[in-house]
């Protein structure tokens, strides 16, 4: 659980500052909320459309085809543990200040 004391703060700036972190806890839990909404197992189409916000095709470029990515083949068809697809996330969020720039074809 998270504690914090504005006690020593102008009346002013307290209530701005409070008004800030309930707009921040009202959007961490909006975001739960819809993470919860989506199946447990996902279809390519869903996670490209509710997750990534990318094109199913995208998907398959950049993503899918990694060895670490989580799936699941279920006879012919291959679903993603919507879980595990948002903790693969989480963790692989700062793989981009490692993959080199294409701008101006350099």
């Amino acid at each position: 659980m998270f504690e914090f004391s504005l006690k020593t703060i102008p009346d002013s700036l307290r209530k701005e500052i409070h008004d800030i972190l309930s707009d921040v806890v009202e959007a961490v839990i909006e975001e739960r909320k819809q993470e919860n909404d989506l199946p447990f197992m996902l279809s390519k189409a869903q996670m490209a459309k509710h997750i990534f916000n990318v094109s199913p095709q995208t998907l398959d470029a950049h993503v899918i085809n990694r060895k670490d990515f989580p799936k699941f083949k279920a006879g012919e068809r291959i679903l993603f543990p919507r879980d595990m697809v948002l903790e693969w996330i989480r963790k692989n969020l700062d793989v981009m200040a490692d993959i080199p720039s294409n701008q101006g074809g350099k």
